[in-house]
């Protein structure tokens, strides 16, 4: 038997009622006559489709894809994730450091305030006591200029030369009598230990001999000397 190809000719001879043979069906385009055919009468297949190019033809797909595209959800990067981690991490080490140095700055201030508040304590002191020293000195001072601008007469000895003289409680001649060693008088060719030699505030020119506790007596007025020292 004579095979042929299906898609030649068909030879007449050729006999089509073979059951190893196919009948394909001639596809040709109907010519375009609109005065005699009809579309609905048309037994020919649309070649349209094959006279289209390959982006009329792909054109639904390539926009379906790009719609699947647009709303796929994307996966991120594993890189962008581990360089967030990263971020994260250098973010929470500066934090603490920061909160490190904020405390440790803190304990050096309370530090260092404390300090500052003892030494000032402390100078505080030091000027309370060198004041309490100066206003001692200055007392002392002012009783030695004291001392200095009174005779003297500690340890000396008075002889009594215009007596006699009362003993007085205090050195004025307003001041209360008294005695001395049982006498009311100290007389001439006596002689008396002194204690101080004073000078009468009252009747300026007076000077007196004390010569015990509220014990004194007058040694002389202005130029009259009642007693004079011995020794």
């Amino acid at each position: 038997m004579v095979n042929y190809n299906p898609y030649e000719k068909k030879d007449p001879s050729y006999d089509q009622t073979d059951e190893n043979t196919v009948t394909i069906p001639d596809f040709v385009e109907d010519k375009t006559n609109t005065s005699t055919t009809s579309t609905t009468d048309s037994t020919s297949i649309d070649m349209s489709i094959f006279k289209m190019s390959d982006d009329e033809l792909y054109d639904d797909v390539d926009k379906n894809e790009s719609r699947d595209q647009e709303y796929r959800p994307r996966k991120k990067s594993n890189v962008t994730t581990i360089l967030s981690f990263v971020l994260i991490g250098l973010l929470l080490l500066t934090s603490i450091g920061a909160i490190i140095f904020a405390l440790r700055q803190r304990s050096a201030y309370v530090e260092a305030n404390t300090k500052y508040l003892q030494l000032q304590a402390n100078q505080e002191a030091f000027q309370k006591q060198i004041a309490e020293k100066d206003e001692e000195i200055a007392k002392l001072q002012q009783e030695i200029e004291d001392l200095k601008s009174k005779p003297s007469a500690s340890g000396s000895t008075y002889l009594i030369v215009d007596g006699p003289i009362s003993f007085r409680k205090q050195p004025s001649v307003d001041g209360e009598s008294t005695t001395y060693n049982g006498q009311d008088y100290a007389e001439n060719g006596e002689e008396y230990k002194v204690i101080e030699i004073i000078d009468d505030q009252v009747d300026p020119g007076r000077r007196w001999a004390k010569i015990s506790d509220d014990v004194y007596f007058c040694i002389g007025y202005f130029d009259s000397i009642w007693a004079k020292e011995s020794n």
